[in-house]
């Protein structure tokens, strides 16, 4: 009975007596050797099991003498012909009354098993390998992402200052026609032999004036190139709008309109660049008495607060011509114009909005053709 049990075993079985000879094998250790198994029985079993640590050593078999099980994951099955077998060994110890009657080795076959292994640890190496280079790739990926990142920011920032250069060169094409009117007015009273000195006092603030805007656009040159704070300061919007209508007059642009302006009589404050502000102002004004063209018209700016007080809303109003449906959304397109090259760049609105958003408004612009046109911004209070 015992021997066909170890018979329908698929693992190699070696019984072996207390002297270490192979006393009965099943046809599978057979198989596994290369031996037959009249040639296993009587065969030392230190010539088929090959283990610094085997069981057949004496500390190990006295664990087997007190009913220990051994076991070895790592033993080597020595064959008939051909290199040492892997094989993981169990032995269990025949015990009887007279004591320990000898071992059931069996000894499993694990080079498949090894093969698997070996087979997941190169899977292992090469996931490792791959998030290794994933890893590199994307650290290189986040590099050169940085390095288009600062590109972009350099190009932004040279298209920003081609864009603001063509602006001021547009603004101070407008601040000089104050400078030359006042120059003209200057020239003419003297040609008259007439007392300047009253005209002077009246023309020298808005000289002043002129001389300010150039100055702060240059600076203004200077931050981008070298990007620097934008200084601000609490201004009355309402002052700012009389300064430059005042300004404006004396320059000759608002001879042909009629400009009316809805102020209260309370300052309303707002913390903004004074000479930004005014730019927007000039630009607006000025494309307002453009759109009136060479007729009669009115320009209305109006000032007041939000509904819900937190704001300065500032609305530029013109009896104009009006901007046609399909231009309206373009408006604000750097370049875009409908005016002739010698007058008007298509800056001036990006410019303006880009000044009033910078400071959390907002500039929109609603238009009825023949009618006229309203350009409204909003600052916070």
């Amino acid at each position: 009975m015992f021997e066909n049990v170890i018979e329908a075993m698929v693992d190699a079985v070696l019984v072996v007596d207390v002297e270490g000879g192979v006393t009965l094998t099943n046809t599978a250790a057979a198989r596994l050797t290369g031996y037959t198994v009249e040639e296993l029985r009587g065969m030392p079993i230190a010539r088929l099991l090959v283990d610094e640590t085997s069981g057949l050593r004496t500390v190990v078999r006295r664990r087997i003498e007190d009913g220990a099980v051994l076991r070895r994951e790592e033993s080597w099955l020595v064959p008939k012909t051909g290199a040492p077998l892997p094989v993981s060994v169990t032995g269990s110890p025949v015990m009887s009354d007279d004591g320990l009657q000898g071992i059931v080795l069996v000894a499993r076959d694990i080079r498949e098993i090894r093969e698997l292994l070996k087979a997941k640890e190169s899977e292992i190496a090469l996931r490792r390998k791959a998030e290794d280079d994933l890893r590199a790739a994307n650290a290189s990926i986040e590099e050169q992402l940085e390095e288009t990142r600062q590109s972009l920011l350099l190009a932004e920032r040279r298209a920003t200052l081609g864009t603001l250069a063509g602006g001021v060169g547009h603004e101070l094409r407008n601040i000089a026609q104050i400078q030359v009117a006042a120059v003209d007015e200057l020239l003419g009273a003297l040609s008259a032999n007439e007392d300047v000195t009253a005209l002077v006092r009246t023309l020298l603030p808005d000289l002043e004036r002129v001389a300010e805007h150039i100055t702060e656009h240059g600076k203004r040159l200077m931050q981008l190139a070298r990007p620097g704070p934008d200084h601000v300061g609490p201004i009355d919007l309402n002052a700012v709008v009389r300064d430059v209508i005042a300004m404006l007059r004396g320059a000759g642009k608002l001879r042909r309109v009629t400009v009316v302006t809805e102020l209260g009589p309370e300052p309303l404050t707002v913390t903004v660049n004074r000479t930004r502000i005014e730019q927007i102002l000039v630009n607006l004004i000025v494309n307002a008495v453009d759109a009136i063209g060479d007729r009669n018209g009115t320009i209305t700016i109006d000032v007041h607060p939000s509904a819900d007080g937190k704001r300065v809303v500032c609305e530029v109003r013109d009896t104009g011509c009006g901007i046609p449906p399909e231009n309206l959304p373009r408006i604000f397109q750097p370049f875009f114009t409908t005016k002739t090259e010698d007058r008007g760049t298509g800056l001036g609105l990006p410019v303006a909005r880009g000044i009033v958003e910078s400071y959390g408004g907002m500039l929109v612009a609603t238009s009825t053709v023949g009618a006229g046109t309203t350009f409204t911004f909003d600052l916070p209070r």
